[in-house]
């Protein structure tokens, strides 16, 4: 049995709906693109509705870069690398991941990763998770040293 859409847009519904999408939080070019494949939308129409929403500012990469960092360092505590391979995976430019870990204080960093020392009491156990989360070995060698 072959799979058989329930559902078809016109461009306007289409274009109502994935302006729904994005208004609810900050999504990528992928993921948007995605969701008009998955809605039946012709590849001719998901360019002009991209389109359009970058130009009505529903879509943004810089700032879905920034606040995928910013909430990913925050609410689940990755280190900079693992965020830049979230974003990567999400196919972002180079250019927005590096604005997007530019929201990372240092201080901050360096703070979460005193508290997080404290729950390691060894060493090697510390680097190992500090390494898995995504954090550089500069970072976890020195809050080694200040903890």
């Amino acid at each position: 049995m072959a799979f058989t859409r329930s559902k078809t847009y016109t461009i306007e519904a289409a274009q109502a709906a994935i302006q729904r999408y994005c208004a609810f939080q900050e999504r990528c070019q992928s993921e948007v693109e995605e969701r008009l494949r998955s809605m039946g939308v012709l590849p001719e129409a998901q360019a002009e509705l991209v389109a359009d929403l970058m130009a009505n500012g529903f879509l943004n990469e810089e700032r879905f870069a920034r606040a995928f960092a910013r909430g990913k360092f925050r609410i689940k505590g990755w280190g900079p690398h693992k965020i830049a391979q979230g974003l990567q995976a999400k196919r972002v430019s180079s250019a927005c991941i590096n604005l997007g870990l530019s929201e990372l204080d240092e201080g901050e960093v360096r703070d979460y990763l005193l508290r997080q020392r404290e729950k390691y009491p060894d060493d090697q156990e510390f680097l190992a998770w500090a390494y898995r989360r995504g954090f550089d070995r500069s970072s976890a060698l020195q809050a080694l040293q200040e903890g």
